[in-house]
């Protein structure tokens, strides 16, 4: 009860606070500086050689430049209203606070890439980082501070004198700059990391600039070139979208743990050394489904490969367990919230990737009519931060696990464990797949797994995924891609099986070309030297 009255007692004394509308911004950017650029300073004094007087001089010149930055923009918005002002910096201190929890937490960044991620992500894995630790930045950094500005009453300065302000602050933070011009060298080096971390305006900034990405990119599809067959007869091609795996916890790529079990003995063809396009979902979808792989256009431009098929005759079905997929037109789209409302008998268990495989045969039954289908399932996977969530309980083999969205709060074997323990999980769910399509002796068949991208599990304090691929370490961008063929389908390719492996490297660039391949698709877009079930494949 005493806290209560002390803070009620604080709230009063806030109410009486008066304050000119320049001091106040000068004394918020500050604070800001203070309370939210920790993060920034902290990466700034790693990336220095030394903290002598020449390092010490950046450092405070970096200081400068995120207060200036402050103060320009926010006397900028007095200038249009002196209210409008006090409700951005509401608004923003909310949003540091929420947005700083996840740099401490994770290790994140706030570049476009982020803030895409940011946008696309759907509600159950926002709940999936809700975390009491989450609660006490947001309080603390943000619902008290944002009340502390809503209570304080302005004084009237003149609009003459906030732009004498303005360009006082523009000419000294300049003269500083100027002076000090050495330290932009090392700033422009470090510019990628430093701008994700520079709160509030790297998520402002970053938002913009993700949006017009989006925006630019957003206009019609163009239609790819028709295609033609060079083979009538029936093929079934199941392609599996991984989630978050990494190449480096798969047994098939010699981790020292046996996570492939039951896909070490089904005939799988691992393909070496690939590489994701990007360390996010949405855009890594975006290149595997397009002509132009990596090189493909945010936001698209040109209809994926689903469509294309689609509207030449292929059957095309899209089950899925996550998001981020692109505007498509298939035969079939179902979510799995919608293929569990259908199951009346024998149900998946409750949000399991094996929701994908529901009644999956009754489609492969198609196949015997002379149809060409393309089944894609896209998995939840090894989706973080509660891996312990993706799996069953009788796939808990590597043990002790993490159960907390606060991954730091783990020791690295228990994060790995529960890791892991999504990987055989995946190695179940493949092999099912195998299982559907191998009694179908009549049928030329091919499934190909391929993950989105790669996870960092604490590695040099990274977590999760997202980092911008430049500086992206090899986790979060080396996947695994695994082919496996019936005898049928190598028989009628001339084929050896398992699939020979041809090159030393492989990305997400080899999906488009390689799904045509299967399906003996020809188009003045189709690549054969991408396509690794043709026999001149090369990198």
């Amino acid at each position: 009860m005493k806290i209560f009255k002390k803070l009620k007692f604080l709230f009063y004394k806030v109410r009486k606070i008066r304050c000119n509308i320049v001091l106040f911004i000068f004394l918020y950017s500050i604070v800001n500086s203070v309370l939210f650029q920790g993060p920034l300073y902290h990466r700034a004094i790693l990336s220095l050689e030394t903290l002598d007087f020449g390092g010490s001089l950046s450092l405070a010149t970096l200081f400068v430049f995120q207060m200036i930055v402050s103060m320009v923009i926010l006397t900028t918005i007095s200038l249009i209203s002196v209210r409008l002002t006090k409700l951005v910096c509401i608004l923003l201190t909310i949003g540091s606070a929420v947005a700083l929890y996840f740099i401490v937490a994770y290790g994140t960044i706030l570049d476009a890439t982020m803030m895409g991620n940011v946008f696309n992500t759907n509600f159950s894995e926002v709940t999936g980082f809700a975390h009491p630790r989450l609660m006490i930045f947001l309080v603390f950094l943000g619902i008290i501070p944002a009340f502390v500005i809503k209570t304080i009453t302005f004084t009237y300065v003149s609009r003459t004198k906030r732009v004498l302000f303005l360009f006082s602050t523009l000419l000294i933070g300049s003269s500083w700059i100027y002076a000090n011009a050495k330290s932009w060298l090392w700033i422009d080096k470090n510019a990628k990391q430093f701008g994700g971390l520079i709160l509030p305006w790297s998520y402002i900034v970053n938002s913009a600039r993700y949006y017009n990405e989006i925006t630019s990119s957003r206009q019609e599809q163009r239609l790819l070139p028709s295609l033609r067959f060079t083979d009538e007869k029936s093929v079934v091609v199941v392609l599996v979208i991984g989630e978050s795996a990494r190449a480096q916890d798969f047994s098939l790529y010699g981790y020292h743990r046996d996570t492939n079990p039951l896909l070490a003995n089904a005939g799988v063809t691992v393909m070496p050394n690939t590489t994701s396009c990007a360390t996010y979902t949405t855009r890594s979808l975006q290149c595997m489904l397009s002509h132009l792989g990596g090189g493909a256009p945010i936001g698209g431009g040109y209809e994926p490969l689903t469509s294309y098929l689609d509207r030449h005759g292929v059957e095309v079905i899209w089950r899925s367990n996550n998001f981020g997929e692109p505007p498509m037109k298939v035969s079939s789209f179902q979510k799995a919230d919608e293929i569990r409302k259908e199951c009346r008998d024998n149900c998946p268990r409750e949000g399991y990737d094996e929701v994908l495989l529901y009644k999956i045969e009754e489609r492969l039954e198609n196949a015997r009519n002379g149809k060409k289908i393309l089944i894609v399932l896209h998995q939840s996977g090894s989706h973080g931060p509660q891996y312990f969530k993706k799996y069953p309980p009788e796939f808990e083999i590597f043990k002790p696990v993490c159960r907390t969205v606060d991954q730091q709060k783990c020791s690295s074997d228990e994060l790995i464990n529960t890791y892991d323990n999504t990987v055989l999980y995946t190695d179940f769910l493949l092999n099912q797949v195998i299982a559907l399509l191998k009694p179908r002796e009549n049928t030329a068949s091919v499934m190909m797994y391929v993950s989105d991208h790669g996870e960092s599990l604490g590695e040099n304090g990274l977590y999760l995924h997202g980092i911008p691929y430049s500086i992206a370490p090899a986790v979060q961008t080396n996947i695994p891609f695994l082919v496996w063929m019936s005898d049928k389908f190598a028989e009628r390719r001339n084929l050896a099986n398992p699939l020979p492996v041809r090159n030393q490297n492989y990305s997400q660039d080899y999906v488009f070309h390689s799904v045509m391949g299967a399906f003996g698709l020809l188009s003045d877009v189709y690549k054969k030297d991408k396509d690794i079930f043709h026999p001149v494949a090369v990198p």
